[in-house]
């Protein structure tokens, strides 16, 4: 059986990756959290197919990130990265921690930068792989408000689709997951009252999962998931960027303002 790694694999979309890819592939589970790892090993075990595994590491910190990496890259059962650690933090951008900022950049950014430049060469040996890199739908918008968060998820997209061209002659799947709304811990931590929108703009992390999957099979560069947000993305691209700077400021209000 093949390895998988999965970061941000304590809860949310991290988590129902786990689920699905232990049916088929020993994985590796990736989180700051240990005792939330041993949770998630314990829930999933009973069900998989393939072994779990954790290792507790801080992607903010260089240290950690080249230690992750040294590990794939020594891994000759390595076939699949799931780039999914990540957050978000919500404000006016010139009153937010810039530390914080700072650490959001690492880990957004730089951690899935590095990872992603290990798992393309290990790929490349072997004439196969899949790279997930979980970017957002705010990747496509200005976010005024979450200014880092949507600068980087549109880092994410835009270096994943030009990878996606560079790794396709070698035989590597590789796929920028842009979801929207998803069901999980993020938006608490965020900061983000889920209240303000409306049901139907939600998703399950297991039906955003399922659709990754599903088009990674295919080798689809960018999955947007569900319906709603593909079209949100569809009008969006239509709408004068002022406009839509303007909408978005209005649409994203900061909570308590």
């Amino acid at each position: 059986m093949k390895n998988a790694y999965v970061t941000g694999a304590s809860q949310g979309i991290g988590k129902e990756f786990v689920r699905a890819l232990c049916k088929n592939y020993n994985v590796f589970l990736i989180s700051r959290s240990e005792s939330d790892l041993k949770k998630v090993i314990l829930e999933l075990e009973p069900s998989s197919r393939g072994m779990l595994k954790y290792f507790s590491f801080d992607l903010t910190k260089k240290k950690d990130q080249e230690e992750l990496s040294h590990i794939i890259s020594k891994d000759k059962d390595f076939e699949m990265l799931v780039n999914n650690a990540g957050f978000g933090t919500v404000g006016e951008f010139a009153n937010l921690d810039l530390e914080k900022e700072l650490e959001e950049i690492n880990l957004n950014v730089k951690a899935l930068v590095t990872l992603s430049h290990t798992a393309l060469n290990s790929f490349k040996k072997n004439k196969k792989g899949y790279l997930v890199n979980v970017a957002s739908i705010a990747g496509y918008l200005p976010a005024p408000g979450s200014a880092i968060y949507a600068a980087t998820k549109a880092f994410v997209k835009s270096f994943t689709e030009s990878i996606y061209e560079e790794a396709k002659p070698f035989g590597i799947h590789v796929q920028a997951l842009c979801p929207g709304l998803t069901h999980s811990d993020f938006h608490q931590r965020a900061g983000i009252k889920k209240s303000k929108y409306p049901d139907f703009m939600w998703q399950s992390a297991e039906d955003v999962v399922e659709e990754s999957l599903t088009a990674l099979k295919y080798n689809q560069a960018v999955c947007i998931t569900g319906s709603v947000n593909q079209g949100a993305i569809t009008i969006a691209e239509l709408i004068p960027r002022g406009l839509l700077r303007r909408i978005s400021g209005k649409f994203l209000t900061l909570d308590g303002k």
